[in-house]
């Protein structure tokens, strides 16, 4: 199984006074007075809530963050769980042969485990026959058909199957080389080829198939539809058998068609071609070379399917343990707490990880604990796999580690340890579970940190507004008695003039 979290942000950006095109004109009129300086600074002192609210954002998004990540640990944890549940796991089979030359083997899940004694007495074959030699390119000088049929041999006498027989016309100009296309295009169950040597061609006919019932019989007719008897002209390419029960052969007999022949532990057994199957519940035996004693082919447990399945069960609980301690951890030589520092639910995961991993397996099991599997608890909460203790367990039974680990109970704390993870990992990472409750509380608490800090935003974009409204009014005032004040000095001067 795999998960995921999920959480969004709004991104929250404080205003900047320096941006407004109004600020930046306060003051012209003021007398000295620095109103933008002022106007900045106030708009900085109201925002000062709205960066309160982005830290305590970020620190909450940080910690839907750390959650994600227990919640991906926990995910793997399950998976490799379920990986130890999976009875795959624990029917794998190795086979092996000691004349590998003559016998291999490969076994399905849950094949019966033993040693097997086997004989092979000849292998499948498929009919061969080849035609004398003629020069090369040289025209066959005959016409007429030939009709290739599928069936058994039996000595010199023919048993036809239950295929219809295939024509393939041949014209006096035709060479070797285009009969055999001829042959190869008419999908007759028989594929033709030529061999050229020594100046001289021949045509060889294989059967398609092999197996005993593969064999095939070929026939002519001359181009007057007559039956050709002879080994001359078209007849250089037949065989066949006739009424005497002798075979007429223009082509000679290379290899016959025939079933491969083995003993099982002296049993015999027959296949159409070079593997047996059925022979050995799930066991397929392949047929390479005959043997002159027997070959031994041995089925064992494959115990490191569910060694690699337990170990990487364990590599994922350390991870799982390694994060939550780490994201719950205290260091008091900087004095610095990480991010879910105290926080119970993720303590309580770590309570009942450490809890269940300490349970006993299903009764009656010979193994009582991962202990006795040579799976230790270390000090800092880990596990630490003893290979040669867990070696020794599996090849004494592995049914047995299986069921330890895969039994299933409808108490939880009766099932194997594997289930009781895996039903635990399930109940954490449900709709309802811790991991998902706590991450849904902390999105909602990101949700209302967002929304306050935008209307926030806007309270202060509209406070902005005001001050710059009202400063650049003052401004507009001081410039006007700025004006009345110049123009009441000048005149006051004058009047000095005059009256002096």
């Amino acid at each position: 199984m795999s998960t995921s979290s999920t959480s969004s942000t709004t991104s929250s950006v404080i205003p900047s006074v320096s941006s407004t095109g109004a600020i930046s004109s306060l003051g012209i009129a003021s007398n000295g007075i620095d109103t933008q300086s002022i106007v900045t600074k106030l708009v900085a002192a109201e925002s000062v809530p709205i960066t309160q609210l982005q830290t305590q954002a970020t620190g909450i998004q940080t910690k839907i963050s750390d959650w994600g990540t227990i919640k991906s640990a926990m995910a793997s944890l399950q998976d490799a769980a379920n990986a130890l549940v999976d009875p795959s796991t624990w029917t794998a089979r190795t086979v092996s042969s000691n004349n590998s030359a003559a016998v291999t083997a490969t076994a399905t899940a849950g094949a019966l485990a033993g040693n097997f004694n086997v004989t092979v007495n000849q292998l499948a074959e498929s009919q061969t026959n080849e035609s004398a030699g003629v020069a090369t390119g040289t025209a066959l000088g005959s016409a007429g058909t030939l009709s290739i049929q599928i069936g058994t041999w039996s000595g010199t006498s023919f048993t036809a199957g239950s295929a219809a027989s295939v024509s393939v016309t041949v014209k006096a100009t035709d060479t070797l080389s285009t009969i055999a296309s001829s042959i190869n295009a008419a999908g007759a169950g028989v594929s033709a080829s030529v061999v050229t040597s020594n100046g001289q061609d021949r045509l060889v006919l294989r059967g398609t198939n092999t197996g005993a019932a593969a064999g095939f019989q070929i026939t002519g007719t001359d181009s007057t539809g007559a039956a050709i008897t002879g080994s001359t002209g078209l007849g250089q390419l037949t065989y066949q058998s006739n009424a005497a029960g002798t075979a007429t052969t223009g082509l000679t007999l290379a290899e016959n068609a025939q079933d491969a022949s083995a003993t099982v532990d002296g049993i015999n057994v027959t296949s159409t071609n070079n593997t047996i199957t059925g022979a050995v519940a799930g066991l397929t035996l392949n047929l390479l070379q005959t043997t002159t004693g027997s070959a031994q082919v041995s089925v064992t447990n494959d115990t490191t399917t569910p060694t690699t399945a337990i170990n990487t069960f364990v590599t994922n609980y350390n991870s799982l343990v390694s994060t939550i301690k780490g994201l719950t951890a205290y260091d008091p030589s900087t004095k610095t707490a990480a991010d879910l520092q105290g926080d119970s639910s993720a303590l309580g995961i770590l309570s009942s990880l450490s809890r269940i991993v300490q349970n006993q397996g299903p009764s009656g099991n010979t193994y009582k604990n991962l202990s006795a599997l040579g799976i230790q608890v270390q000090l800092d909460g880990s596990l630490a796999v003893n290979s040669t203790t867990l070696s020794s367990a599996m090849n004494s039974s592995i049914s047995t580690v299986q069921q330890f680990f895969a039994a299933a109970s409808s108490s939880t704390s009766n099932g194997g340890l594997a289930q009781q993870f895996g039903s635990y990992g399930l109940s954490v990472n449900d709709t309802n579970g811790t991991l998902t409750n706590r991450t849904n509380s902390l999105q909602a608490q990101l949700k209302n940190k967002n929304n306050a800090i935008t209307q926030m935003q806007a309270q202060v974009t509209a406070y902005q507004a005001r001050l710059v409204a009202q400063y650049t009014a003052l401004d507009s005032k001081l410039a006007t008695l700025n004006a009345t004040n110049s123009y009441i000095t000048q005149q006051v001067a004058q009047w000095n003039k005059t009256s002096g």
